[in-house]
């Protein structure tokens, strides 16, 4: 009775099995973005809210610049915007003067009033509601200044654009913030990047979406799939090699950045 010998086996026999399924390839594991942080506005720094190694996410704070002259004006932009005096003024002014028009229209209807006295009370009528809708028009401004004023007050918090990892804080307290002056570089490691070079004679065998297994350094160690994500279509000449990147989860982030690895493909 004749044993079967495994298909691997028969494939290596045959030589069908690509070279590079029987080999590694240096590889480096990178950030998937490193980004430096600059304020919108130009100000002095009066407190940075992270520091080296802290995690944060889009969106948070991680930095304030004085503000003090903007809370001021927001406080009176906010005053104006909440104040209705004027507008219940002008309603009660509509109300009392509705009542004195329709008077004046009972008397003018027996001829005790004069059309030219009802046209009066007419016009005086139709002038105080125009005076409700400018008092309106004014808060709606008011509303517009503080939205205003709010939106450049907002402009003097740096807030992180990405979910990462703070590498380093670049300006303290007290310094001077603007637009060519970063202030917090911040590495998002969730995804990882990784990037490898392979002789161009197996670009024809890879394609984007396929896995391949990484294994990144010690004290590191371990196995993870990642996905091929880019493949360049521009060679080098010199080293007779292309570059591809390769998709690396990290949700847990237990993995660091800028370690080197080695790659095998199924």
């Amino acid at each position: 009775m004749t044993l079967k010998a495994p298909l691997t086996a028969c494939f290596l026999v045959a030589g069908l099995v690509p070279a590079y399924a029987q080999e590694t390839f240096d590889c480096l594991i990178d950030p998937s973005l490193v980004v430096e942080v600059g304020s919108a506005e130009t100000g002095i720094i009066e407190e940075i809210l992270v520091l080296r190694g802290d995690v944060v996410q889009q969106g948070q704070p991680i930095a304030h610049l004085e503000s003090a002259a903007e809370q001021a004006s927001l406080a009176y932009t906010r005053a104006r915007a909440d104040d209705t005096t004027a507008i219940e003024i002008a309603q009660a002014r509509v109300v009392l003067l509705a009542v004195a028009l329709e008077r004046a229209e009972t008397l003018a209807s027996t001829n005790v009033l004069a059309a030219a006295a009802l046209d009066d009370r007419r016009a005086e009528y139709e002038e105080a509601v125009l005076g409700v809708r400018q008092v309106e028009f004014e808060r709606n401004l008011a509303l517009l200044d503080q939205s205003r004023v709010e939106a450049q007050l907002a402009r003097r918090i740096v807030r992180s654009p990405v979910d990462g990892l703070v590498v380093t804080a670049m300006v303290g307290p007290g310094e001077y913030a603007f637009s060519e002056a970063p202030v917090v570089q911040i590495a998002q490691i969730s995804p990882l990047h990784v990037e490898v070079f392979l002789p161009t004679e197996y670009y024809p065998d890879m394609q984007l979406g396929d896995f391949a297994n990484i294994l990144p350094a010690e004290p590191i160690g371990g196995s993870y799939r990642a996905e091929i994500v880019v493949i360049d279509k521009v060679f080098d000449a010199a080293s007779d090699t292309f570059g591809m990147r390769l998709r690396l989860a990290n949700d847990d982030q237990s993995i660091p950045a800028g370690i080197d690895c080695r790659v095998s493909f199924d």
